[in-house]
């Protein structure tokens, strides 16, 4: 009886809030616009900076390691064919001024992506810098002491949540760089984010007030025949955090879902690795149109398939004591 009343509740608030005509933002919700780039067209958001020795490409990865990019057929990576030579230094820039460039960044901005790497261990390997006064100057995420922008890398910050596989302190590459080396576990999915951010101007590439991320390669001057390291699936959006947000970081809410609204799909992911994760998708009427059972995870992808256009309520439940909901929007 308990569970019926809680779902026709439920129910009610949701059939409520699909009548109006203004949808109301509701707590860790993305916030709209937000941008995908996954290297099969064109965007002004990538920048590969001019260099004889930049290896970084967008194209077909067809190396063994590196043998298809996360969403087909595009990546973007240190050469699609070769290993990466000695005493390389190759860079790209992702330019995130006209991000909800109408209404600012909504005080927080998320950034995060899928990738491979393949170097030599704590030598070789890929940073992330980023620029506040129209890349004159550069500094490592993990440095990011602007006033005013903050990069939260560790639980030791406070207000952690947000940055997920990135790199530490203790990763350290051979010009002393914090960063990405050895190999990864198959794809890696990392999440950086900024809180407190300041409105930012459309204009990015001639204006000085503008944010700018810096992917970075390098090499030393020993050959290790590796594939070096490729990124796919790139995607800014920021997301709201209530203003109850120490309690929202601190571990109230388990999962959160990006993007939102979605298109094809959308990333489910979790705070830690559960033991036992199923969901349910409802629709207006509270019928449940999808289920699934992905087990012991951290992340698992909603996929659209047939669902028309509209307003849906997920269920998720972790290690069958622990359930939240979160409202789905599905757009054409």
């Amino acid at each position: 009886m308990k569970k019926m009343i809680l779902l026709a509740f439920l129910v009610c608030n949701f059939l409520s809030l699909s009548a109006q005509i203004k949808q109301p933002v509701w707590y860790g919700d993305t916030l709209g616009p937000w941008s995908v780039i996954s290297f099969e067209e064109p965007t002004d958001y990538i920048h590969i900076v001019p260099s004889t020795q930049n290896l970084w490409q967008i194209g077909i990865p067809q190396k063994p390691y590196f043998s298809a990019a996360y969403t087909l057929p595009n990546a973007i990576v240190t050469d699609a064919m070769n290993s990466y030579p000695i005493n390389n230094q190759s860079s790209f820039d992702l330019c995130i001024g006209d991000f909800n460039s109408n209404w600012g960044y909504q005080m927080d901005l998320f950034i995060d992506f899928r990738h491979k790497f393949d170097t030599d261990t704590l030598k070789d390997g890929g940073y992330i810098s980023v620029s506040w006064d129209h890349r004159q100057t550069w500094m490592n995420i993990l440095d990011d002491t602007v006033p005013g922008y903050y990069f939260w890398a560790t639980p030791s910050h406070g207000l952690w949540w947000g940055n997920t596989n990135l790199y530490s302190s203790e990763n350290t590459l051979f010009n002393g760089e914090h960063g990405f080396s050895g190999k990864s576990n198959g794809w890696v999915h990392s999440c950086m984010a900024w809180y407190n951010l300041p409105v930012k101007h459309p204009d990015f590439f001639t204006l000085p007030d503008t944010m700018f991320l810096r992917f970075n390669f390098i090499s030393d001057d020993i050959d290790y025949n590796k594939e070096g390291w490729m990124i796919d699936q790139i995607r800014i959006f920021s997301m709201d955090l209530g203003s109850g947000i120490s309690e929202y970081l601190s571990g109230t809410k388990k999962a959160y879902v990006v993007p939102n609204p979605l298109k094809i799909s959308a990333d489910v992911t979790f705070d830690k690795t559960y033991s036992h994760v199923e969901y349910q998708l409802l629709d207006p009427s509270g019928r449940v149109i999808m289920h699934g059972n992905p087990g012991k995870c951290s992340e698992f992808t909603l996929n659209r398939g047939s669902l028309s256009a509209g307003i849906y309520l997920l269920k998720i439940s972790v290690n069958q004591n622990y359930s939240e909901v979160h409202r789905i929007v599905v757009q054409d």
